[in-house]
């Protein structure tokens, strides 16, 4: 994810060189939680929400679901997209 932190790299510990993301991959990332968090909100959310009736336990579950949904999205956006830039 995007930070203000420039000093940070990943080691490789192959041949020792330092990397840290693209900008493509990191905002790939970010719209990749926005389109989970839209699926997540819209299907399971509501699925869940109903099935319980409105209760405390169903609105946990539901967003706990949607929540899921946020992070696999952004996970999978990441990975799809990944590139690395040397750090020198």
């Amino acid at each position: 994810m995007p930070s203000n932190q420039r000093n940070r790299s990943l080691n490789c510990k192959a041949c020792g060189g330092h990397y840290d993301l693209s900008d493509h991959s990191k905002m790939a990332s970010i719209l990749g939680a926005l389109a989970g968090m839209a699926v997540g909100m819209l299907f399971p959310f509501q699925w869940i929400v109903k099935a319980g009736h409105g209760s405390k336990l169903s609105a946990f579950l539901g967003i706990s679901a949607a929540a899921l949904c946020v992070g696999l999205g952004a996970a999978i956006a990441a990975r799809l997209t990944l590139r690395l830039v040397s750090k020198s």
